[in-house]
């Protein structure tokens, strides 16, 4: 016991600002939306009108959740819900990665384990953490929920939610730690492992059966088999069941029992995936600076890759169930149709919301691979790659071009994925579909591009700060327009300079703001991080 202690004393020293970081993100996510939600939806006459008019819409269904009455709680879990089950999925499987597969990639598990430490006490005290850090996400969330008004009650299962749906995306990443030899093979994993229970719990809103009233629906049965579902489903500030948790809790008591016995059975710094031996000479890829940036970073990259694809793949579903809710129910339609105006058909709208939630998945693919430069700089790796005849800049750019690239090729395929998917509604969305993907690619750069310029003046804060402006980015990307904020508040975030359908009509002067922002920024990121020293992790 006191070796594990030691042990945990050690992670929360390693962890003394990025999960305090995590956990204020959370918070403010939960103190900032209900705030907002509570000052400007503050009648429930016009909640009411707000979630009868959603729940005519599957998509809408889809991307906030199913109503559940329109008192303020209840408006609030329907909008944010699933979003705050994405952040904290995010925060606990990259914190089982970082403690487990990553610290054997980089040797320190070998030295912890030649001491008095063993493998079960590594464990335990990655997993103590987890317990802690979840616990103070729900306590803080709670706590934030109250301090705008929220009935306490329903604040509590709300933390509750909270707390245990991470600590099944803990398990997650424990598990893929387990799977993968490495840590950038875990993590992709991971996030992909996050899109699809969200896929899978938008699937179970979009199918719910709405009742007479239109203020309540009660989901499809998707919906219990995505941990986020199960968060939702605790119904916060209306029925207030805690055993949908027990149903997460059980999920990563089975999970991390199956990781520890994997983990007992394979040898230190393997994987039961075995990583594929190497060739006796490196291919022509290796021969530069970029090749080796794609090969140290394609198990993420792909990672981030099949959960944006995944993505895509849904739309052709959501839509064939809105055009269905369409036929069945002229009323309906009609009021689709008024959403609809000024922006083009219901289908185009659809459309583009669903897009620009693929370019935020993308973006978290090239924010992490902003990252890895100070990943390799902390290691000391870079150093040897500049030992050669590989200059600064050119190590810097290779990041920034593979980032890039494959962030546009991963644009490109979800949006043929999601055209072709699309094709049976309406052939004219196909194109429209591709060319609103290509064009969150600017976005994705400024993304990037920040992060970057973090990484060459502030080293040491590039992995908390880029994930904190990635968070807010989403938050105001997301809820910008339905919080009724100030104008120059929601076009903080990069997405809201992307085009909006229906594209002959689209302006497309924010897409050229978006692009002389990127450049700026990494341009000024290569010529700071040139002249300044390297810092690593001592």
């Amino acid at each position: 016991m006191n070796v594990t202690a030691a042990l945990l004393r050690f992670r929360l020293r390693r962890d003394r600002i990025l999960v305090p970081v995590w956990v204020v993100v959370m918070a403010f996510s939960v103190l900032f939306v209900a705030a907002a939600l509570a000052s400007t939806y503050n009648t429930e006459a016009l909640r009411t009108d707000v979630v009868r008019l959603a729940a005519t819409d599957p998509t809408l269904l889809a991307l906030r959740g199913d109503p559940d009455g329109a008192s303020a709680g209840a408006f609030f879990i329907m909008e944010i819900g699933a979003y705050l089950g994405i952040l904290v999925g995010f925060m606990n499987t990259f914190l089982a990665v970082r403690h487990t597969r990553a610290d054997e990639q980089a040797g320190r598990t070998e030295l912890v384990l030649a001491t008095r430490a063993s493998r079960g006490s590594m464990t335990g005290s990655t997993l103590m953490l987890a317990v802690m850090a979840n616990v103070a996400v729900g306590l803080f969330g709670a706590l934030a929920a109250m301090a705008t008004g929220y009935d306490p009650y329903g604040s509590i299962v709300l933390g509750w939610a909270l707390a245990t749906t991470g600590l099944a995306f803990f398990a997650i990443g424990l598990l893929f730690a387990q799977i993968f030899s490495t840590s950038r093979a875990a993590n992709g994993w991971g996030t992909a492992a996050i899109g699809l229970f969200w896929v899978i719990a938008a699937a179970g809103n979009a199918a719910g059966k709405v009742s007479s009233d239109g203020l309540h629906a009660t989901p499809g049965a998707a919906i219990w088999f995505s941990p986020i579902g199960w968060a939702l489903r605790t119904l916060p500030y209306t029925e207030n069941l805690w055993w949908p948790g027990f149903l997460s809790l059980g999920l990563a008591v089975v999970l991390v029992v199956i990781a520890v016995m994997l983990q007992n059975a394979r040898d230190t710094g393997a994987g039961l995936v075995a990583a594929r031996l190497g060739r006796a000479t490196a291919s022509a890829v290796l021969g530069g600076p970029i090749g080796l940036a794609w090969r140290l970073q394609r198990g993420s990259i792909i990672g981030w890759g099949i959960g944006a694809v995944l993505g895509a793949a849904a739309i052709g579903g959501l839509g064939t169930t809105l055009n269905d809710t369409i036929s069945r129910n002229a009323d309906v339609s009609k009021a689709i149709e008024e959403m609809g105006t000024g922006h083009g058909t219901v289908f185009e709208v659809f459309t583009g919301v669903m897009i620009a939630l693929i370019g935020l998945v993308v973006a978290g693919a090239a924010v992490q691979t902003a990252m890895r430069l100070r990943q390799e700089e902390a290691a000391t790796t870079a150093e040897t790659v500049l030992a050669t005849g590989v200059s600064r800049l050119r190590w810097f750019v290779s990041y920034v071009v593979v980032g890039l690239v494959a962030s546009a090729v991963i644009l490109l395929i979800s949006g043929v994925v999601a055209g072709l998917a699309l094709a049976n509604i309406d052939t004219d969305l196909v194109g429209q579909t591709i060319v609103l993907a290509i064009a969150q690619l600017p976005a994705v750069a400024v993304y990037m591009g920040v992060t970057a310029l973090v990484f060459a003046v502030l080293p040491k804060a590039t992995i908390p700060v880029g994930w904190t402006v990635f968070g807010f980015g989403l938050v105001l990307g997301e809820f910008g327009s339905l919080l009724n904020l100030p104008d120059w508040v929601r076009e903080i975030a990069p997405t809201a300079h992307t085009p909006v359908p229906p594209l002959a009509t689209a302006d497309w002067s924010g897409t050229w703001w978006l692009i002389g922002i990127a450049i700026v920024a990494f341009v000024a990121a290569g010529a700071i991080f040139t002249r300044r020293g390297l810092v690593s992790n001592g």
